[in-house]
């Protein structure tokens, strides 16, 4: 029986995709350009593990074969037929080992002990306020005066940090928003990042205290619009793979899925999917779109707030 591709193309992938058509400037560890959606900055090669692993601060994070059927838009049979051409000329590659789970967890804990609780006035409660006209800010989230962004030239900023928590209940990651001391997104190529590491299937940013009727959403923002608007509690399943992939807690009745109307279908196509995964187990679904297309529920609320 065959070992699976990753395996047999183990240590080579960072020779192999350019052989397959993938430019070469993007196989860095250094973060830069995304061949998938363009950004500046969002992009990285860590090729963990020899898998040919990479993230995106926008798309998420692939392997190899990912990376090639995107780039490519090729499926993966024929990846994996001009792989096998090509694995004899190229020579494995020592390894780079993932980071301990213990060093990903104390990176976390280091960064969480250094935020505090949003207080009035400070960068986050002014963003949440003009964001989305928010008073009370949910704990989850937090204030740190001073954080790093990673960028060509580095540099610092205030930012909110949302915990992110897996299906069991347990802290996964944190997401980051980078902003300005008056409360606006910091002017910089990515202001939203994810800390390095694995992220659970069935993540979210828990808002909100579930209840018999639970919403979900992409990002923060859009999700405290939705609870506004609808009266009912929301998480932020942060982007439209994670949101696909997102599992409701216990006790919950009925799921009301707050979907991007995206120019590209990717939010809709996320919403539509995660609806009917519930509906094989939940008595009730529904999704919730803005009838413009490229119109959030943050741009509704807006709307409302200006008009009240």
């Amino acid at each position: 029986m065959s070992r699976p591709l990753s395996e047999r193309a183990s240590g080579r992938w960072s020779e192999l995709l350019p052989l397959l058509g993938v430019d070469r400037k993007y196989l860095t560890a250094k973060q830069g350009p995304c061949p998938l959606c363009n950004g500046r900055t969002r992009f990285r090669f860590d090729d963990l593990e020899g898998r040919g692993t990479w993230i995106c601060n926008h798309c998420g994070p692939g392997d190899g074969p990912t990376l090639a059927i995107r780039v490519l838009g090729i499926s993966f049979r024929e990846v994996a037929e001009r792989v096998d051409a090509l694995i004899g000329t190229v020579p494995a590659r020592p390894v780079r080992a993932k980071r301990s789970p213990d060093d990903c967890r104390e990176r976390l804990n280091r960064l969480w002990r250094s935020s505090k609780p949003v207080q009035p006035g400070d960068p986050v409660a002014r963003y949440l306020a003009r964001r989305v006209g928010l008073a009370t800010v949910p704990a989850c989230l937090r204030t740190v005066r001073r954080l790093r962004y990673q960028d060509e030239t580095p540099s610092w900023h205030p930012a909110m940090l949302a915990m992110v928590t897996g299906p069991d209940g347990a802290p996964a990651t944190i997401h980051r928003t980078y902003l300005t001391e008056d409360g606006r997104k910091a002017p910089v190529e990515d202001p939203r990042r994810m800390m390095p590491g694995t992220i659970p299937a069935g993540a979210a940013i828990r808002l909100f205290d579930p209840g018999p009727v639970l919403g979900i959403a992409e990002g923060i923002e859009t999700a405290c619009a939705a609870a506004s608007l609808f009266g009912i509690p929301c998480w932020a399943a942060i982007n439209s793979t994670l949101l696909a992939k997102w599992e409701p807690p216990l006790n919950v009745d009925q799921v009301v899925i707050f979907g991007d109307t995206d120019a590209a279908y990717a939010g809709q196509a996320a919403a539509y999917a995660l609806a009917h995964r519930l509906s094989r187990t939940f008595s009730s679904v529904r999704v919730e779109m803005p009838r413009e297309v490229g119109r959030d529920w943050c741009d509704i609320l807006a709307d409302e707030l200006a008009a009240a």
